[in-house]
């Protein structure tokens, strides 16, 4: 399976800035022509951006607009280059954000990756009410469960939705993913046995191809 190079990275990110939706829609099709894995573009141009897009808003050095504009560049390719397959009808999997979580990127590249590898997913997208979350999934009674978490401000709501999870569906593995669990995760999550943290995309895709 073929890399992406530091120098194609470098192109699709300046492009991204510059807001060239074209040049950005151009670079992702010729790496999927040349045989990079849709993982890979999601790991190495996307999340990898989607990093650095972040540290310089967090310094002051990137404006409202083209973090706004990047970010809708970043997704519109994640929904043209979806994923196309047939899922298996006995693994379901329902992807989510918790209450009050707007960022839903990294949601959507997780969904595509169940996808990817034979999931049917149910992707409810963000800022999901606990209450519907639940009502969804006693509906659908996925195999998984898979929570998206951002903003630590919003612990609350994130431990709500995990603690009704774990009661009302005692059997069922809950994945959980996010920047606000970047250093935190041990602590957060010490007293749930059945959550799982995933750290990055190619640790879900790990974890997928050993259960």
């Amino acid at each position: 399976m073929k890399e992406i190079k530091q120098s194609q990275f470098l192109g699709f990110f300046n492009a991204l800035v510059d807001g060239d939706k074209d040049k950005c829609t151009s670079l992702v099709q010729s790496l999927l022509t040349d045989g990079v894995d849709l993982k890979d573009i999601y790991v190495e141009l996307f999340q990898k951006s989607l990093y650095r897009i972040g540290k310089l808003w967090d310094h002051n050095q990137m404006s409202i607009p083209q973090e706004h504009m990047s970010t809708q560049i970043i997704e519109s390719l994640i929904n043209r280059f979806a994923p196309v397959g047939k899922p298996k009808p006995d693994k379901k999997v329902v992807v989510t954000c918790i209450d009050k979580e707007f960022h839903d990127i990294g949601a959507k590249m997780v969904s595509n990756v169940f996808e990817l590898e034979g999931w049917k997913t149910y992707y409810l997208g963000a800022s999901v009410p606990t209450k519907e979350t639940i009502k969804f999934v006693k509906q659908i009674d996925p195999e998984v469960i898979a929570l998206s978490w951002s903003l630590y401000l919003n612990l609350g709501r994130f431990l709500e939705v995990v603690d009704h999870l774990t009661r009302f569906f005692p059997g069922k593995k809950i994945l959980v993913g996010g920047q606000a669990l970047a250093e935190n995760s041990d602590k957060v999550l010490k007293k749930y046995k059945n959550v799982v943290y995933i750290d990055s995309l190619h640790s879900l895709e790990s974890y997928l191809k050993k259960n």
